[in-house]
């Protein structure tokens, strides 16, 4: 079982303070399905904690409580709206909604936190 590190939000906070980071969490394993990763390509906290996680190999986005459980995902191979192509990273608005790196179709896109295509 191969395991994903995901550092939480308050460890961004004792490396600023303390130069290090701290390991926190872990979750998800390699395949397909709800939690599982292909190649996780960039992690952002939301401004209401939840965890956003590129899901690179997989073409799609996941989000997460703090914890780790599993809230939802969007996306899949293509280059329509909110489709991806190895996707990079996501970072997230002061509203909580998404603008993710769509690398391999060169564009962002943006959705709201849970997943509806913006533009």
């Amino acid at each position: 079982m191969k395991k994903v590190l995901v550092i939480a939000a308050v460890t961004a906070l004792a490396a600023a303070a303390y130069g290090a980071w701290i390991y926190e969490d872990q979750w998800g394993e390699f395949g397909t399905g709800d939690g599982e990763f292909n190649s996780p390509g960039g992690v952002e906290v939301a401004p209401n904690g939840n965890v956003y996680i590129g899901d690179r190999g997989n073409h799609r986005m996941q989000y997460f409580t703090a914890t780790g459980s599993f809230l939802g995902k969007w996306g899949s191979f293509g280059t329509g709206d909110g489709q991806f192509n190895s996707l990079t990273g996501a970072r997230a608005a002061p509203n909580g909604n998404m603008y993710v790196a769509d690398t391999g179709n060169h564009r962002m896109q943006y959705f709201t936190s849970s997943g509806s295509f913006l533009g």
